[in-house]
C-alpha cells in the first residue's frame, strides 16, 4: 500500500503542476480521494469540487479553462496550413471526374 498523501504534499504536488492557477486556501483535507472544494484564479465564479487525486490526474477541474483549451486547439487546427491547398484538390477532383 502507498504513503498516505497529506495536504502539504498534495499542495507541493499543486504547486509544480499548476503554478497559481488554483486558490486552495478553502480546503477541508480528509484524504487524498475525498472531495475538497478550489477555486480557478482566473474564474473565480464558482468552486470546484474534485478529488485531490483527479485534480493532479486532469486539467484542474475548472469547466471555463477547459473550455478555453478547446477553443484554441480548435483554432489552430483550422488556422494550421492543409497539406494541400484548396484549389489544388478542386482542380484535381475535376481532372478526375472528367477523364471518367
Amino acid at each position: 500500500m502507498g504513503a498516505r498523501i497529506t495536504l502539504e504534499t498534495f499542495l507541493k504536488r499543486a504547486k509544480q503542476r499548476f503554478g497559481d492557477q488554483f486558490d486552495y486556501s478553502g480546503i477541508q483535507w480528509r484524504s487524498f480521494k475525498s472531495p475538497v472544494k478550489i477555486r480557478c484564479c482566473k474564474h473565480p465564479v464558482q468552486e470546484i469540487t474534485i478529488t485531490p487525486e483527479r485534480h493532479l490526474q486532469t486539467t484542474g477541474g475548472c469547466k471555463y479553462c477547459l473550455r478555453e483549451r478547446r477553443v484554441e486547439a480548435l483554432e489552430r487546427e483550422l488556422n494550421r496550413t492543409s497539406a494541400q491547398p484548396v484549389a489544388e484538390v478542386v482542380r484535381s477532383t475535376a481532372k478526375v471526374m472528367a477523364s471518367e
